[in-house]
């Protein structure tokens, strides 16, 4: 997966507008209204929108390109918040077994818990922790034992935030997307964690 232009280098404006999506089926089965919900998802999607205050030609064109080369809204990418934050319940994987290497949905990450079925693993009995060795730049675990398969795994962390994504519009010319990035943004729709 690629990567969003430099963060660092390329700053949009702080904070991030930060949308979060669950999928909630709704009915009511009798004459009373009661109603019922079943939750489809157990993670949410993150749609964030960026806003460039000051943004220069040459920026603006490296991030054109990125979309360009992205195909518009085709190809998924990864994106990281630049704002150290904390986070619980952040999804990582699913066990199946076999897989012991898991990338992070964050980087430069500190106060970490690991859970497995919301039991509390602990770092160098459990697994071990890998700094920015992940797909993208991101953090990593490796378990000494492969999580059962079904079991959720999830993080508590302080860090930077990674969320999966791809642009939400399929045309945009390049004076379209540099006006949105400074006036009211470009969208990044969020895809759920994988």
């Amino acid at each position: 997966m690629a990567l969003f232009p430099n963060y660092l280098s390329i700053k949009y404006a702080n904070p991030v507008v930060e949308e979060m999506q669950w999928k909630t089926l709704m009915s009511s089965f009798d004459d009373l209204g009661v109603e019922r919900r079943k939750r489809k998802w157990l993670y949410p999607k993150r749609t964030v929108t960026l806003n460039y205050n000051n943004i220069t030609l040459t920026d603006a064109r490296t991030i054109f390109q990125f979309y360009i080369d992205r195909s518009g809204s085709y190809e998924a990418f990864t994106f990281f918040k630049y704002e150290t934050e904390t986070f619980t319940g952040e999804y990582i994987g699913t066990g199946d077994g076999s897989t012991v290497l898991f990338n992070l949905p964050c980087k430069n990450s500190t106060a970490r818990t690991v859970y497995v079925n919301s039991v509390a693993q602990t770092e160098t009995a459990d697994y071990t922790y890998s700094a920015l060795g992940g797909t993208d730049g991101c953090d990593e675990i490796t378990f000494v034992v492969s999580p059962t398969s079904g079991h959720r795994i999830v993080l508590d962390f302080t860090g930077n935030l990674k969320v999966r994504c791809r642009f939400k519009e399929d045309n945009m010319s390049f004076e379209t997307i540099y006006n949105r990035f400074r006036s009211f943004g470009v969208e990044l729709s969020g895809l759920l964690n994988s």
